[in-house]
């Protein structure tokens, strides 16, 4: 009788340990903008051999986010403070004065859980290219963030 309280005990502590909402995943994080990448003379999709991305986050130095080789594409999460936009920056060798891509929009606070608090879908993005080394120019595809199943912008190297 002793073992079988231990057993019903040890399932009952199991099984009350965890809910649903004590976990946040995919869909209930806040969404990164999706960049994928395209040749600028033929428009075709494309890798670039290097590839060093750094986002201004409203502190210095800038955060390095990406430093990779062969890269056809990349994910990069937004500023989450009060700033209307994020400045990203594109370079394919060290030392290169690169790409500046600033990303205007307009964001919304979505309540997930309890868990997961808010996470922020944002709307009405909208690009800006200053410097056309390395990235030339940009294709709008997607102007919501929501989720990470779209393309947002194709820039074209």
């Amino acid at each position: 009788m002793k073992n079988l309280l231990w057993i019903f005990g040890v399932l009952l502590l199991l099984t009350s340990c965890g809910s649903d909402d004590d976990i946040c995943l995919g869909e209930e994080s806040t969404p990164r903008l999706k960049l994928k990448f395209r040749n600028a003379s033929n428009n075709l999709l494309t890798t670039v051999d290097t590839l060093y991305v750094d986002v201004d986050y409203g502190k210095t130095p800038l955060t390095s986010i990406i430093y990779s080789a062969n890269v056809d594409s990349v994910f990069v999460p937004l500023r989450i403070d009060e700033s209307p936009y994020t400045d990203i920056y594109f370079r394919t060798r060290r030392g290169q004065t690169g790409s500046k891509l600033r990303v205007t929009y307009d964001k919304k606070s979505i309540y997930v859980s309890p868990a997961c608090g808010f996470k922020i879908n944002y709307e009405n993005l909208e690009p800006e290219l200053t410097g056309t080394t390395p990235v030339q120019d940009i294709q709008t595809n997607n102007t919501t963030l929501t989720d990470e199943n779209s393309i947002n912008f194709y820039l074209r190297f």
